[in-house]
């Protein structure tokens, strides 16, 4: 197993100067007070010179793994967006399929993160364990309460059709061929 850092050089950069460095990684945006080229996009060099120009020393290593982290950070925000979007004009119909495809989505998507990242932090693998097993329960959920509204539904349709039949004089094979053939009812 690989040894996993707890803190980086980076985590012990001033706060205004972590959030620029996440700026120029995420947003590819150059800081006002940049001394050199601004053209095209931070590069990772760039960033270990506005820490040099900041009075800080910072290894292009470290830059590195800081940018793989806040890369899968913006990852999982933007599909955060995403689900927002798709859930925002959700009908109760819906709801628990919706709800569920989301919670195996983003599930799926933990996964992946926690796969192709070996630089996360105890607490960064322990809030990827707990989402995953969140999305998961809630796709469970999700699955029993679908389950319940078609038993539910079939349980009224029977009774309906029970309920029709008894003022018709419907014999019990005719009854029996409508419920398995129209509403896939089978007692």
């Amino acid at each position: 197993m690989s040894n996993r850092r707890t803190h980086s050089s980076i985590d012990r950069l001033p706060p205004d100067l972590q959030e620029t460095l996440r700026r120029m990684i995420i947003d590819n945006e150059f800081p006002y007070d940049f001394s050199g080229d601004t053209e095209g996009k931070p590069k990772y060099e760039d960033l270990v010179d506005y820490c040099r120009q900041q009075g800080h020393k910072i290894s292009k290593s470290a830059i590195g793994r800081f940018g793989k982290r806040m890369r899968t950070l913006a990852k999982m925000k933007d599909a955060g967006v995403v689900v927002r979007e798709v859930m925002g004009d959700l009908t109760g119909e819906k709801a628990s399929q919706t709800q569920q495809a989301c919670a195996e989505m983003i599930t799926a998507h933990i996964i992946s993160v926690a796969a192709d990242n070996d630089n996360l932090s105890p607490k960064q693998l322990r809030d990827l364990a707990c989402t995953a097993r969140d999305c998961m329960a809630i796709s469970i959920k999700s699955s029993e309460y679908v389950s319940k509204q078609l038993e539910e539904k079939a349980k009224a349709a029977a009774e309906k059709i029970s309920d029709l039949t008894k003022n018709k004089q419907i014999d019990q094979e005719t009854l029996m061929a409508i419920r398995q053939q129209v509403y896939g009812i089978i007692e």
